[in-house]
């Protein structure tokens, strides 16, 4: 068998079609061998150029030879808009430089000699870098490392830069708006405390003292009110001496039922049945406010700001009068009157006892100026109103169960009570529950007693312009952040589109050499470039 038939049966193993006898030139599918293309992963591109030995192993070291050339010839170019727009921001390969030789041509056409040949060093010098990168095609392997690191390096890296301060500036617009929703709901709460103590904020320690001047108003509106509950006690007691009979000196509601018959007296007169010749109430001691200095400036601490766990959060609670670390709700604008620790401290007590008609102490007191007799009467309020609340439940679950004929001994002349009476009854007891329970009156009341209270409350209250000022030094933090990002992202944009497209003009280049060297074969390089 001759070498034409081998050829022939080798060809049929592969699957070829058709063989043209004449000239023994292969034909796959319908393709030519010469238009069938090349595909090269651009992941292997070097690699593949290394195996065909269109370059050599040792390349690495014959272009360090070709960049110092480059840097030794780039000190001296001529001024060219070609070139300086050739070398501006751009690592310089061999096709650039056969472009600026092109352009040395019409710059240096001057030192031309009649054979061609240049007599300007500066074309000798960039012919002798063309010349290094062509020898064992170095510029190839160079151009196929360069393209390999721009598409798994470069490229992604400032997509993911750009994507990163573009998610920079979103959470920053996101947190702007937060800090200046919970500055302004920190301004809101401090109007709303202080509407309710009644002040206007701009001295608080000031102003609170001055509102101690209201409380003997406001006590006497509650006197006022306890009075009308007066037709409830007869009621109650009627009740409580029906069903303990024989008991002259019933003793409930005591304190009620003095201050309905006597109003509100001081305590000396209460405890001794007489009132005072004279009285010395107690001192209240309150430190003034301390003017404001360069010390007392807010110290925000670092300024940086973590945006990997989110954000700035507020807890909700009410505020806690004690000893306060932080407002953690800038929404519940309600106060804790639980305190009354060291409720006394801040009042001067003498030596106690009766001089002469002296109401000295807590004895200069009322009796709801004074927290223990306050606290009586409170109690007798509540066991007036569950009792009334019991009776009220019973009469409208069953009409017929006042068998006992319950009456009142005077104003009611024995008769029923309906349940109507009742209702009037329980309203005019929660009228005088609401009147003594008043936020305003628990916090003077609270400041009459202790000194120490106040300061709790200024700087509670001070504490919400102190966070309100805190959440507009990070709003301004995240303002400039997010400009600085913008910035970045408005410098990386264009660089991005000039790595792509120059990105592409090296793939270009590549594959036209590599064809040239297939006798014109189409190459494509595929993988990542090919989503640039």
């Amino acid at each position: 068998m001759d070498v034409k038939q081998k050829i022939i049966d080798v060809i049929e193993k592969r699957q070829v079609v058709s063989i043209n006898r004449k000239n023994t030139t292969a034909v796959w599918n319908g393709l030519t061998e010469q238009n069938i293309p090349i595909d090269i992963q651009t992941s292997k591109l070097l690699d593949w150029v290394i195996s065909r030995r269109h370059c050599t192993k040792t390349w690495p070291q014959q272009i360090t030879i070709v960049r110092e050339k480059i840097n030794s010839a780039i000190q001296d170019m001529p001024e060219h808009k070609g070139i300086t727009k050739l070398l501006t921001g751009t690592y310089i390969n061999y096709f650039h430089c056969l472009q600026i030789v092109e352009i040395l041509k019409e710059t240096e056409a001057d030192s031309r000699s009649l054979f061609g040949r240049y007599g300007s060093q500066r074309m000798k010098d960039w012919q002798e870098v063309v010349r290094l990168y062509e020898k064992d095609n170095v510029y190839l392997a160079e151009a196929s490392q360069l393209l390999m690191r721009n598409v798994a390096y470069e490229i992604p890296g400032i997509k993911k830069s750009i994507a990163k301060y573009e998610q920079v500036q979103h959470e920053s617009e996101k947190k702007e708006a937060d800090c200046a929703k919970n500055a302004q709901d920190f301004r809101v709460k401090y109007k709303s405390l202080c509407h309710q103590l009644g002040i206007e904020g701009k001295s608080i320690k000031k102003e609170i003292t001055d509102l101690l001047t209201s409380l003997p108003e406001m006590y006497k509106e509650v006197a006022q009110q306890a009075k009308k509950t007066k037709e409830a006690v007869a009621f109650y007691r009627s009740f409580i001496g029906q069903m303990i009979k024989g008991q002259v000196d019933l003793g409930c509601l005591p304190l009620l039922q003095y201050i309905i018959e006597h109003g509100n007296t001081t305590v000396y007169e209460w405890r001794y049945g007489e009132p005072p010749l004279r009285i010395e109430e107690p001192t209240l001691l309150i430190e003034p406010e301390a003017t404001a200095s360069t010390d007392d400036a807010i110290d925000f601490g670092d300024a940086a700001i973590d945006f990997g766990t989110g954000d700035v959060e507020l807890e909700t609670g009410d505020i806690d009068w004690g000893q306060i670390d932080m407002l953690p709700d800038a929404h519940e604008a309600t106060i804790d009157f639980s305190t009354t620790e060291d409720a006394e401290l801040g009042i001067v007590v003498q030596e106690a006892g009766v001089e002469g008609g002296v109401a000295k102490d807590n004895e200069a007191l009322s009796l709801l100026d004074y927290h223990k007799t306050r606290n009586m009467f409170i109690d007798d309020l509540a066991e007036l109103e569950a009792f009334l609340r019991q009776r009220l439940s019973e009469m409208q679950t069953s009409a017929k169960e006042s068998q006992m004929g319950f009456t009142l001994s005077h104003s009611h002349s024995n008769a029923e009570i309906s349940t109507q009476e009742l209702e009037s009854m329980l309203s005019t007891v929660m009228s005088a529950m609401e009147a003594i329970n008043r936020p305003k009156l628990k916090n003077l009341a609270l400041i009459r007693e202790s000194p120490r209270y106040v300061d709790r409350v200024a700087n509670s209250l001070e504490q919400n312009l102190r966070l309100a000022d805190k959440m507009d030094g990070n709003r301004a933090t995240l303002v400039e952040k997010r400009r600085a990002a913008t910035a970045e992202q408005t410098r990386l944009q264009p660089a991005l589109k000039r790595m792509i497209e120059r990105t592409k003009e090296l793939q270009a280049e590549i594959e036209r050499n590599i064809s040239k060297k297939y006798n014109n074969r189409p190459v494509h390089i595929t993988g990542g470039v090919t989503s640039l």
